[in-house]
């Protein structure tokens, strides 16, 4: 019986291990996707007269026992009150005189397939520790 119980808990100490490294691979590609985008949006920005949309950009990590991610935002206001977000909103998708720049959908659909990438990420993790075991 003592051989049965050791390999379960063998069994057991390999899930909890591959458990913890498909988060860490997800968060490694969340890491390298937010920067292809905050990277793709600041340097698509419309610059304006003033460069006040520009600056305003942020990048804020998410990180906590529920969340993880970035949040990417347009903060502030510009000298009439106007929230820059809206600004960026205005340009990115146009209005009936202004082209749409295209500049936010651009970056975000960087995103599309995340998931396909996480989970190869996450599959090359499992192989290399397997071929190690």
């Amino acid at each position: 019986m003592d051989g049965v119980v050791k390999q379960l808990e063998e069994y057991f100490e390999k899930l909890e291990r591959l458990g913890d490294m498909a988060i860490k691979a997800v968060k490694e590609q969340i890491d390298i996707e937010a920067g292809c985008v905050e990277s793709e949006m600041r340097d698509n920005t419309p610059m304006g007269e003033t460069g006040g949309l520009a600056r305003s950009f942020t990048q804020v990590k998410i990180d906590t026992s529920k969340k993880y991610g970035y949040r990417l935002e347009y903060e502030g206001a510009a000298p009439d009150g106007t929230p820059y977000a809206k600004i960026a909103n205005i340009l990115d998708h146009g209005t009936s005189t202004i082209k749409p720049r295209r500049f936010i959908s651009r970056a975000v659909k960087k995103l599309k397939g995340l998931d396909g990438r996480a989970a190869q990420r996450f599959e090359d993790k499992a192989k290399s520790i397997a071929e190690n075991s």
